[in-house]
């Protein structure tokens, strides 16, 4: 996987007790590398990391990322070589509800692990943002090189993050010999997401209770990307940091049908993976910043040779098994293990050059 490139190599994850770091993590950890897990608190009993106990696999520090001095301390003792960025204060409500620690974890943290890895033995890194820091396009697909021009406190620390870190990037970084990305994904599919107000999190809580799902806007669509088709570019794009035309670049990644899903169909095929016979049901509709989205993720195809694996269909089979298992108290790891080495397949059968 990844070229060998991570075999035996030391990386430090930010927000690794999230639902995407502790993917991305075993990701790593199947790739032949050494972890160094860094979040702001011990993972939750339901989350994927406690569930699978990828804490026997790596030690995790419990660091606040807006600490510079411990995240370089850490970054120097552990002779860390390459970094990703996931922490962040992860959903649009939570931002919302709590607006200076929005800022203060999206923003500040961001520049004090800039600063650390500027200080640190790493040679590259990689800030993860979100498509949320995008201006209105009425529904046509974004590019990187359209305006960041966002609103609301997630979207708006998000699109300063981004900022902040390609101008780190050329300013800082690069004239030390050090190599960064940042990558913008959007709704991600990923087992053990339990972030309430996530649609396919609030389908799965209610089908795991055995009640039909409460769609509150079907209309509206929105793509989605399987997780490992996500953490896969990222790590991609970290092993290729480095590269000229990728050094303080940005990339979307994205999935295969860009035109995405209406919130009701997806809630329809959700039921009938489930097979309890259950059905949705509509529900008092709330505001939301976008009715359509989607990413153009030409520029990773053509520069990274990325592109996602699984279609949506796909997706949203292995997002059903992992929940359905996790209902029935199955063995988690060597369920998402499983699901991950699967998923590698696909894309070495695909000709995915992450996957080699």
């Amino acid at each position: 996987m990844f070229g060998g490139f991570y075999a035996g190599r030391k990386v430090l994850v930010t927000g690794a007790a999230g639902v995407k770091g502790a993917w991305l993590c075993w990701y790593l950890l199947e790739a032949g590398a050494e972890v160094v897990g860094v979040d702001c608190h011990e993972p939750e009993p339901e989350s994927v990391f406690a569930a699978t106990g990828l804490g026997q696999h790596l030690d995790l520090h419990v660091l606040d990322v807006r600490d510079c001095a411990a995240l370089r301390g850490l970054m120097v003792a552990e002779g860390v070589q390459a970094a990703i960025h996931l922490a962040a204060l992860a959903t649009v409500g939570e931002a919302r509800e709590r607006p200076l620690e929005a800022y203060s974890v999206n923003v500040l943290g961001t520049v004090n692990f800039l600063e650390a890895l500027r200080q640190s033995p790493a040679d590259r890194a990689v800030v993860v943002t979100t498509d949320k820091v995008y201006a209105p396009k009425g529904g046509r697909p974004w590019t990187e090189d359209d305006p960041l021009f966002a609103s609301g406190p997630y979207a708006v620390s998000k699109a300063c993050a981004d900022m902040i870190a390609r101008d780190y990037a050329a300013q800082h970084l690069r004239p030390s010999g050090k190599a960064l990305a940042v990558a913008r994904a959007g709704n991600v599919l990923a087992g053990g997401d339990w972030h309430q107000g996530r649609i396919f999190v609030d389908i799965a809580r209610a089908l795991g209770r055995g009640e039909p799902p409460v769609i509150l806007n079907p209309a509206f669509t929105r793509p989605y990307t399987w997780v490992g088709d996500v953490v896969a570019g990222y790590l991609w794009l970290l092993s290729q940091a480095d590269q000229e035309g990728l050094i303080g670049e940005a990339f979307n990644f994205g999935p295969l049908e860009p035109e995405g899903i209406a919130n009701g169909d997806l809630a329809t095929r959700m039921c009938e993976l489930w097979g309890s016979g259950l059905s949705w049901q509509r529900g008092q509709p709330r505001d939301e910043p976008f009715e359509r989205q989607s990413l153009d993720c030409a520029k990773a195809e053509q520069r990274l040779g990325w592109r996602a694996a699984y279609t949506l269909d796909d997706s949203l089979r292995g997002l059903v098994a992992w929940y359905k298992g996790h209902s029935a108290g199955a063995a988690m790891r060597d369920l998402t293990l499983n699901m991950i080495r699967r998923h590698v397949l696909a894309a070495r059968n695909e000709g995915l050059a992450w996957a080699e």
